[in-house]
């Protein structure tokens, strides 16, 4: 890595950049912008479910290490107040997965009031875990993304510095748009329609809507192609039969609306196989003035920016391909 060009006064790059593209990296990062802010720690703290004074000699209390060894194994980040609380975290980046960190750490917490186990990546991964003393959280790198850029924290330059970091180098600026693909499942599409879930393969990322793409052979009453537009309220990835087991997850995605939460779990329940997938817990649907259709031409590179012939996984368009096809 170059640190300043030839020619160059100073340095383009932040500090933060030498920690490099790595999971460890980023969890350093992360960790010591929670030692530097005493607001964003306790702001986070909250949004794993302690409940804390924001006070310096609550702040002096708490402990923030990395990388600590253990019987068990070595954790990245551990927040600690002796006799209040105890979290351990473990952080993924792009398609890696938490494995055996998912219960490897269950006995290496402290003997205190508030135990947390904070699963932090990429691909929204979720797996029940039978604990009833230990509260497990599930977040994802965007989520810290949109924490973190607030205007409460818009004067510190080593959070924005941080913020700069995990979207350059992790993609975060990269932010799915618009999830496109095609739906002719019979099944599938019902659990659409009437109860605003839709799931596929694992995938990476997390779109800020989804648009299903009815295909000729589904026979629907709108037709083919894209008929509707849903706001992505959350995402689960996980096995079906799990998803239950993460009610205050889907209450937390569409702010306690239990009759929500009460629809998406029957759609779950029609589902009739237990493979791991990804799940898309959807809002109210928008019905489009017309229907979106694939680019049929047969010139080379058509598609680009858009849809055409098969869609592939994941494939996402921005909001303003989407607009201009609308007024095509």
């Amino acid at each position: 890595m170059i640190i300043k060009e030839t020619g160059a006064i100073k340095t383009h790059l932040n500090f933060f950049y030498l920690f490099g593209n790595k999971e460890t990296g980023l969890t350093k990062a992360f960790a010591y912008i929670l030692s530097a802010n005493q607001l964003l720690l306790f702001s986070f703290l909250r949004e794993l479910g302690i409940h804390i004074s924001n006070t310096d000699k609550n702040f002096s209390n708490i402990e923030i290490s990395i990388e600590r060894k253990r019987i068990e194994g070595r954790t990245d980040i551990e927040l600690l107040y002796k006799n209040k609380f105890h979290v351990i975290i473990e952080a993924k980046v792009g398609n890696n997965k938490v494995l055996q960190q998912k219960t490897q750490y269950l006995s290496s917490f402290e003997d205190v009031p508030q135990k947390v186990l904070c699963f932090i990546s990429q691909i929204n991964e979720y797996r029940k875990i039978d604990t009833k003393e230990i509260n497990i959280k599930n977040l994802n790198w965007l989520q810290i993304d949109s924490f973190i850029d607030e205007k409460k924290y818009l004067d510190d330059i080593l959070v924005r510095n941080f913020q700069l970091y995990l979207r350059r180098f992790f993609k975060m600026k990269a932010q799915k748009e618009i999830l496109v693909q095609d739906l002719g499942n019979q099944n599938d599409m019902k659990i659409y329609k009437n109860f605003d879930v839709y799931r596929q393969a694992v995938i990476f990322g997390s779109p800020l809507y989804f648009a299903p793409y009815f295909t000729r052979s589904s026979i629907q009453p709108e037709g083919e192609g894209i008929a509707y537009i849903s706001k992505v309220l959350g995402i689960i990835s996980c096995k079906t039969k799990d998803l239950p087991a993460f009610k205050e997850d889907l209450l937390n995605f569409c702010d306690n609306d239990k009759n929500k939460v009460d629809k998406w779990l029957k759609g779950i329940s029609l589902f009739n196989d237990n493979n791991e997938s990804t799940f898309f817990f959807l809002d109210d649907k928008v019905k489009l003035p017309k229907n979106l259709l694939k680019d049929g031409t047969r010139e080379k590179g058509r598609g680009k920016d858009w849809i055409a012939a098969m869609i592939p996984p994941n494939r996402c368009v921005s909001f303003e391909e989407f607009i201009k096809h609308m007024n095509v």
